[in-house]
């Protein structure tokens, strides 16, 4: 995929990296919708505003990740992989996914050091962690939700 972006070129891919885009959601945002010639929203922001309202976003009760789905952009999800590969995995890295050090991500890197993050994805973090009960409540709701619609659609 990295080589047939790079054959379209800059005017028709845009490459985005995933953890800048969690880092830096504003400044990322901002490139992705003007590459797609989208006027600015600063809902894109705040998708979790969104969930399962009219007009809105609609999530699967299947789906494992919709429980971060519901939570304002936060770090939380970045480096939960660290840990689970095993270490003599972890120390072939650079032959094993020879792409990472191509995409400019340190194949040794374990965990990661991504970056920076903005203030309001450290603030978001900092408030999901302090107010972890209300999430997971939340994110009941949203799959009880799912449910009873899916059940009303049969």
């Amino acid at each position: 995929m990295n080589t047939q972006c790079e054959e379209l070129g800059s005017t028709r891919c845009l490459p985005v990296y995933y953890e800048q885009l969690v880092l830096h959601p504003q400044e990322w945002m901002r490139k992705i919708l003007n590459f797609l010639e989208i006027a600015w929203d600063d809902s894109v922001l705040h998708h979790e505003e969104h969930i399962n309202k009219p007009g809105g976003v609609s999530l699967s009760k299947v789906e494992r990740s919709s429980d971060q789905v519901i939570k304002p952009v936060n770090l939380d999800a970045l480096t939960r992989w660290v840990g689970q590969i095993p270490k003599d995995v972890v120390e072939d890295m650079a032959n094993i996914a020879p792409m990472l050090a191509t995409l400019g991500y340190d194949p040794y890197g374990n965990p990661p050091n991504y970056g920076q993050a903005d203030a309001l994805v450290a603030n978001n973090t900092k408030r999901i962690q302090k107010e972890q009960s209300k999430w997971e409540n939340k994110a009941e709701a949203v799959r009880s939700y799912s449910k009873n619609r899916k059940a009303d659609n049969t």
